[in-house]
Order: C-alpha cells, then structure tokens, then sequence
C-alpha cells in the first residue's frame, strides 16, 4: 500500500482512478473510501466525503490485502 501525502502522490491517484482508503492516525480505517474525486491543500473528496488531510492518512491498495 503506498501512502498519499503530496499532492502529486493525490493526483497520480486521481487519474489512475486507484481505490483510496482512509486512515485515522492512529492507523484504524476510518473508510474504506473509494476513488479520488477533489483535493485542495486542507482536504480530500472522497466517493462524495470531504477528509480533511491534517486528520486523516489516504493510502491506495485494499485495506483487505494486508496480512495481520
């Protein structure tokens, strides 16, 4: 899983249309989101959610293709 933080990395996401989850900081899925549809400097839109970005970590690849 590759973890979003510039907005480069958001963009490449975008136009992939990559699947993006959301992450709280303390590593829990906060949603399992869906494809990258708007991000500006302060938050991210997400499957029609807005996720403010200095709260949330954004990672493409399935939540459920890590191995516990």
């Amino acid at each position: 899983m590759k973890t979003l933080i510039t907005d480069i990395d958001l963009l490449a996401a975008a136009l992939t249309q990559a699947r993006v989850t959301v992450y709280e900081k303390d590593g829990r899925i906060a949603d399992y989101g869906g494809v990258l549809e708007k991000y500006t400097p302060e938050s991210v839109k997400i499957a029609g959610t807005y996720f403010m970005r200095g709260v949330y970590v954004f990672k493409t690849g399935s939540a459920r293709e890590r191995s516990e």
